[in-house]
């Protein structure tokens, strides 16, 4: 081989050697970058002799990364879900003093002292503040879980919000990738391209569909396109009375929508709606039931009972709205005639008597039955079950995120030994041209 041959053969793997070592140092530097996928030097012949770095390539799994989308938009889903239903559960935790069951059983309790002596003014006030104190526990469970919901969709507002930002990043990413295709910083802008789309999966389930030129396509779990290459279709929220709606170009996708942020807080706030429901129910029918038989006896005074309970405003009784109507003692109707007010306790006992009678409102249970199993019973057992769920899906994340971790992911020692590699084969190369080049003047100064 000529001098001249030699001088090219160094030169080019002096070149390989250097961009192999900015490779390996970008993966030791980004170690620990969230994102960041582990490159490869791939060196080729070169015709003639020598070697080149034909490819730095981008270790990346797309099954298991599909996987990894698939994981993260359940785990978030379930997060979200399982965040809701823990509030709910400690608006009615009677362990922790949050729960009514106890004022409901002493709202009946105390009309025991009443029944005993039915003249007795302070067995009235007595019941009078048990009846109070449960109103309150009432209307304060229901701002709890009032406030829960407006918590739930404003953050609903900023996870749609955020999503659509990243549907128009991914479109730019999509825009500019065949521009930067045989450039140093394409493997950066693939990488930006994966990150933006597990930040979509969080946010609700996508479906990916990668092209040959590493663009992609996105849509939701139905079909409905959220990235088309360079394009974008943005979600819209629309609160309705009983009923969140999120559309994509005018289609409501809210029933199709489970995974990711976005589908865990929706069917979250069906549950907040839902127990909001069930306590208007109990309270409605609580505040009927105990104002018919109330209405049915006589007061201290005399007169046919008033009610018991009435609403705050012109709409019908329920757990928002409910308000003790009577500050009077006398005014209990605890007698069934008006002959013997200060002995006849007939129409108080009725009333001890609706704390266990069986409801059919109600579905055949009494007040502290509803309560108990259709209240708090059942929250206990929706989040033992979506916390199960969690769990389990947050061990598949796991358990799939090391395994990607372990292809793309960077070892840093494995990369200084590369390292170490790559700079003796630079060394080797740089002895190759000094020495050809102490040759090639050697053989000029000979002819000149």
């Amino acid at each position: 081989m000529s001098i001249f041959g030699a001088l090219s053969v160094a030169g080019q793997a002096l070149l390989s050697a250097r961009n192999a070592i900015t490779s390996t140092t970008k993966n030791i530097d980004n170690a620990y970058t969230e994102g960041y996928t582990r490159e490869e030097p791939i060196f080729a012949d070169v015709p003639g002799g020598g070697v080149k770095v034909e490819e730095l390539r981008r270790l990346f799994d797309r099954a298991l990364f599909t996987q990894r989308i698939k994981a993260l938009s359940e785990n978030k889903g379930y997060s979200e879900k399982y965040s809701i239903l823990s509030q709910i559960e400690s608006v009615f935790n009677d362990i922790e003093g949050s729960g009514f069951s106890k004022e409901i059983n002493q709202f009946f309790s105390s009309l025991n002292d009443i029944a005993l002596k039915p003249d007795d003014i302070a067995a009235r006030e007595n019941f009078l503040s048990a009846a109070q104190t449960l109103v309150g526990r009432i209307r304060q469970s229901y701002q709890a879980l009032n406030d829960i919901e407006n918590t739930y969709a404003d953050k609903l507002r900023e996870s749609v919000a955020k999503l659509n930002n990243l549907l128009k990043e991914l479109a730019d990413v999509n825009r500019s990738l065949p521009l930067y295709k045989n450039s140093l910083s394409y493997n950066q802008y693939l990488d930006k391209r994966d990150k933006l789309i597990e930040e979509i999966s969080s946010l609700i389930e996508a479906k990916v569909v990668i092209h040959e030129d590493n663009t992609v396509d996105l849509f939701t779990a139905k079909g409905f396109p959220l990235v088309l290459k360079g394009r974008d279709f943005p979600l819209s929220l629309e609160f309705k009375e009983n009923k969140i709606e999120v559309k994509t170009q005018g289609a409501d996708i809210s029933g199709n929508l489970f995974r990711g942020s976005v589908g865990g807080i929706l069917r979250g706030i069906e549950e907040v709606r839902e127990f909001k429901s069930k306590l208007n129910t109990f309270t409605s029918v609580f505040a009927q039931k105990v104002n018919q038989q109330q209405q049915e006896g006589y007061d201290l005074y005399g007169n046919s009972g008033e009610p018991l309970f009435s609403s705050d405003n012109s709409q019908p009784i329920d757990a928002s709205n409910i308000v003790l109507a009577i500050s009077d003692p006398k005014k209990v109707a605890a007698a069934a005639s008006p002959t013997n007010l200060n002995s006849d306790n007939e129409n108080i006992k009725k009333l001890i008597e609706l704390g266990d009678k069986k409801i059919p409102e109600l579905g055949d249970l009494s007040f502290s039955e509803y309560y108990a199993s259709q209240i708090t019973a059942l929250i206990g057992s929706k989040v033992s079950t979506v916390k199960n769920l969690f769990d389990n899906s947050t061990f598949r994340l796991n358990s799939i995120t090391e395994k990607l971790k372990e292809i793309s992911g960077v070892n840093i020692d494995e990369e200084l030994l590369k390292l170490t590699k790559f700079q003796r084969s630079y060394e080797a190369a740089a002895k190759v041209v000094s020495v050809s080049d102490e040759l090639l003047q050697t053989i000029l100064n000979m002819v000149g």
